[in-house]
């Protein structure tokens, strides 16, 4: 979650110049991650956990490798469980200046409000540490979820019946591995031209 120090405009009821608030680079990105942690996450374990299962009475006449399999989908219904312990740590730093200012009478005070600042920015720090962990583990979770369902697709026999869908459905799940490493390494990495493919061109804006 990057975040930059703002110039803050003039308040009545506060200094007109100095460093102020930590801002999200996006604001609606606590938001975000909420509904990964608390909705996509427990979803995708839950259904990680049930393909496992299902994927104990598959036998090698069935789908050629099973075992490797499971262990992805295990993989991937801990990490998902990760991410929403790691979003429960994050939410525990999720405040805005207005809300920690309602805490505190004296808010107005410039002692006061230089301790404040002190700390939502390190409440920013925190819930930035955790958010991106809980980031990391959802994706990480995604990519195994999505590699134990194209295993599974490969038929036993390369010349086995209805051989030719089955490999189909391989090719689709890698297309879907492939595009979902390059969105990971978007949302991750600053390079121009994948920013240019995940984030919204404003015209007379620059990319930067």
């Amino acid at each position: 979650m990057p975040a930059s120090d703002h110039i803050a405009p003039e308040l009545a009821d506060e200094p007109p110049r100095g460093l102020y608030w930590e801002t999200p680079d996006l604001y609606g990105e606590a938001e975000a991650l909420n509904s990964m942690g608390t909705i996509a996450a427990p979803l995708l374990a839950g259904f990680s956990l049930a393909a496992m299962v299902q994927t104990l009475t598959i036998n090698a006449s069935q789908a050629r490798w099973p075992d490797v399999a499971l262990l992805l989908l295990m993989l991937a219904a801990v990490l998902f469980v990760a991410t929403v312990q790691a979003t429960f740590w994050a939410r525990g730093y999720q405040a805005n200046p207005q809300e920690m200012k309602v805490w505190w009478p004296d808010a107005k005070d410039p002692e006061r409000l230089k301790q404040l600042r002190r700390e939502q920015k390190r409440h920013a720090a925190g819930f930035r540490m955790w958010s991106n962990r809980a980031r990391v583990t959802y994706s990480v979770a995604l990519l195994c979820l999505l590699a134990a369902l194209t295993i599974l697709a490969v038929p036993p026999e390369p010349y086995a019946q209805s051989a030719f869908w089955r490999w189909l459905a391989v090719a689709v799940g890698a297309a879907a591995f492939i595009i979902e490493i390059v969105w990971i390494t978007g949302s991750f990495t600053n390079a121009k031209w994948l920013r240019r493919l995940l984030q919204p061109q404003v015209t007379g804006a620059s990319a930067d």
